[in-house]
């Protein structure tokens, strides 16, 4: 570190899910201001419950695909309501990181919140 934010696909979306809970209770290990989570999921590990039973305010990005045979979309669109705010973007693909150009645009604006102009 430091990180300005995180990106998580499938399983690394659920973990970085986690760690914004983490983030957005002030643990100081996790200096992170927004995440994009792509396919992912909220754990059913009855240890990681704890993780989402208060709202987490984060910023975050839900990238969820309407065919993905992986991480079904109502599973993504379940992690993102667990969340404040949520920007979620839909794409008709499956379990990939989508990369057309209305994706990159969505991935743009959201970027564009935390580092203005940056990303043109």
């Amino acid at each position: 570190g430091p990180f300005d934010g995180l990106l998580g696909f499938s399983q690394g979306a659920a973990l970085a899910a986690m760690v914004c809970a983490l983030r957005a209770r002030g643990d100081p290990r996790f200096p992170v201001g927004f995440a994009i989570l792509v396919a992912g999921f909220a754990s059913r590990a009855p240890a990681h419950g704890h993780f989402y039973r208060e709202p987490i305010a984060l910023p975050t990005l839900h990238v969820v695909g309407d065919a993905d045979a992986v991480i079904a979309a109502p599973l993504s669109r379940e992690l993102a309501q667990h969340f404040v705010e949520p920007v979620v973007l839909t794409h008709p693909g499956g379990h990939f990181v989508p990369a057309a150009a209305p994706q990159k645009k969505a991935y743009l604006d959201f970027l564009d919140r935390f580092h203005p102009g940056q990303g043109q």
